[in-house]
């Protein structure tokens, strides 16, 4: 899950923390503590793309999505202060970043970190709060570097204005977080560590199957994504409300094989959420290398009282590193039953059918990516959805030995259900995405002016080759380029002196020029 930390850059974020300390700002704490948070999700969550924002009167993306922490750590000591405080520009920054990047609903997390402070009020304050549409499933956890005393003052009346931006922001999840006093690099630490420890917990569990078991992980963890929005069906419809199916919901530590489907009988289900199913040491053995072993020997103490140093001090010994990378290594040679399951699933062509608690199932299957690496990935059902040509999962079961599958039609042995469309659609697999490029497009229309040039030799050429580029241009919404292609094959018909010829140019012209219905398809005939 994307994640956007949005840092306040106004002038108050200057203001010294105490008389004692002049030198140290609230800026200087709140760079301290993203810092410190940063290591974590780097230790943590290396595969989760994280953005950096920085606001006051205007919002400047500081580094855009990234899964390299080191940047947004480099960034932090770059980000200057501006001048007046506006809470809303920094949320109007964090929607466009996501829609632009993410899309309309894919859901994120926001840390806000800021002093509270109102600032002044600003004319063009309402035209943004009207602008402010938060149209993505979002929780944004704000992070103050002040006390709660320093927030009740009549003079800030940063709380109210804090109660105020969580109302109106559209975001149901709002989660404010305030330092003990006195205010201090310790305290502002230990809010961050409260953070993490309550919304940024990496999850651990139990893939089980029969007698088989193995430890996995979960990216990213379902903790950190929650039901934050709601989708309005009708009464009669299979599935239920999200905030009514998931509302108290909570993933098992141990997720329970049920059976196996073929990938044929299940199409594309409809999914609440998916995860990567990997081994626990995985995520962090793929992101430390060099620089950052000395940052991940720390994490078992991150959440202690005592700040982790990266070399030495509190919870950061260097004498553990050697067993670290030792158990690391006896781990990794161990059998597992998810390298196992993963490598069935991916020569068998089946998905494994999982139980994730009371009418609440899921389904693992493997997924290859863009760099031909597969991965064990599990799908989330609905609670108490099911698929209409399956029926309710609790009553499926194991299929007797030499049994007759009951939905192949006992003449042509087709599958009945799911019924297959007349033509496959590109989103029904998510490696079959096809995209109508300049160079491409213009290599295809020479190819349909060469073969109208050498006919009737290349008549079913040109024929296939028509078609494909005829659905191509009407599906991308160019029908401009069908009138072109008619004139250009009516250009040929009326220079060619075979009678055959003028007739098959004539009805590929005609039929350009007609028919706009991409599903149609061309069919010389000859009287």
């Amino acid at each position: 899950m994307p994640t956007v930390f949005l840092l306040d850059r106004s002038l108050s974020m200057r203001r010294s923390v105490s008389r004692d300390h002049s030198e140290l700002t609230r800026h200087d704490l709140a760079c301290r503590g993203l810092e410190w948070f940063l290591r974590y999700m780097k230790t943590t969550f290396p595969l989760e793309y994280t953005s950096l924002l920085s606001f006051s009167s205007q919002c400047d993306v500081m580094v855009p999505f990234t899964r390299e922490y080191e940047r947004l750590i480099e960034a932090l000591g770059k980000i200057t202060v501006l001048d007046r405080t506006e809470l809303l520009s920094g949320l109007l920054g964090l929607v466009e970043v996501m829609v632009f990047e993410w899309g309309a609903f894919a859901p994120c997390q926001a840390v806000l970190v800021t002093d509270g402070m109102p600032g002044v009020r600003h004319q063009d304050e309402s035209h943004k709060r009207s602008r402010l549409n938060m149209v993505f499933p979002c929780q944004l956890h704000v992070v103050c570097v002040s006390t709660r005393h320093e927030l009740s003052l009549p003079a800030s009346n940063g709380q109210t204005r804090l109660q105020q931006l969580c109302q109106t922001s559209g975001i149901p999840e709002t989660n404010v977080f305030l330092p003990p006093a006195p205010l201090s690099i310790e305290s502002v630490l230990s809010t961050f560590r409260q953070l993490a420890k309550t919304h940024f917990q990496p999850f651990h569990g139990t893939l089980k199957c029969g007698q088989l078991r193995s430890r996995i992980s979960l990216v990213p963890s379902p903790s950190m994504h929650k039901a934050t929005f709601s989708i309005q069906v009708a009464p009669d419809q299979q599935f239920p409300r999200l905030e009514e199916g998931l509302r108290g919901q909570k993933y098992p530590n141990e997720i329970s094989v049920c059976g196996f489907l073929d990938i044929s009988s299940l199409s594309t289900p409809p999914f609440y959420a998916r995860h990567f199913v990997l081994d626990p040491n995985e995520p962090q053995s793929g992101s430390s290398s060099g620089s950052d072993r000395s940052e991940t020997v720390t994490t078992p103490s991150i959440l202690s009282p005592k700040t982790p140093t990266p070399s030495g001090g509190p919870g950061g010994g260097g004498g553990g590193g050697g067993d670290g990378s030792e158990k690391k290594t006896e781990d990794s040679q161990k059998p597992s039953f998810r390298v196992l399951l993963h490598g069935s699933l991916k020569c068998e062509s089946k998905n494994a059918l999982v139980k994730l608690g009371d009418d609440w199932y899921g389904l693992l299957f493997s997924q290859t990516s863009s760099s031909k690496k597969a991965n064990l990935v599990l799908g989330v059902f609905y609670p108490r959805a099911s698929l209409s040509w399956l029926g309710q999962f609790q009553y499926l079961g194991n299929r007797p030995e030499n049994a007759v599958d009951p939905r192949l039609q006992s003449e042509e042995k087709a599958p009945m259900f799911p019924l297959p469309p007349p033509r496959p659609h590109s989103f029904q697999s998510p490696n079959n995405f096809f995209w109508a490029e300049e160079g491409v497009l213009q290599s295809d229309i020479t190819k349909v002016i060469r073969y109208s040039r050498k006919l009737p030799e290349k008549e079913s050429s040109l024929v296939k080759e028509l078609n494909k580029l005829r659905l191509v241009a009407l599906t991308y919404s160019m029908p401009e380029l069908t009138e072109v292609l008619a004139l250009v094959l009516g250009q040929e018909e009326a220079g060619s002196s075979t009678p055959q010829i003028k007739t098959l140019l004539h009805q590929c012209s005609h039929f350009l020029s007609t028919n706009k219905n991409p599903q149609d398809r061309l069919v010389v005939t000859y009287k």
